[in-house]
């Protein structure tokens, strides 16, 4: 405020989750994104930037996917809904 700075945005929650690495190595984003949107009382579309810091495309593109994957979400997560669908 002494600046005259704007925030561009706010952290509002996070989330750590331990996955079994045998199994689902290198998709912790889709484990704990939807336990952190919970946390803010937030859905994806509420989102309007999405940074996910990842080694590898296909790592981000695998759990992009996986975000929108209501079969994940019920058999894997079990929630009742995907956490929802990335926009391009």
């Amino acid at each position: 405020k002494e600046l005259g700075l704007v925030p561009l945005g706010y952290l509002r929650s996070y989330a750590f989750t331990a996955i079994d690495v045998w199994q689902d190595m290198l998709l912790g984003p889709a484990w704990s994104t939807p336990l952190a949107l919970e946390r803010a009382g937030l859905t994806m579309s509420d989102l309007t930037l999405i940074d996910m810091h990842e080694a590898f495309a296909a790592q981000t593109l695998a759990n992009i996917q996986l975000l929108g994957s209501e079969r994940f979400a019920r058999e894997v997560l079990g929630r009742a809904h995907a956490t929802g669908e990335v926009d391009d």
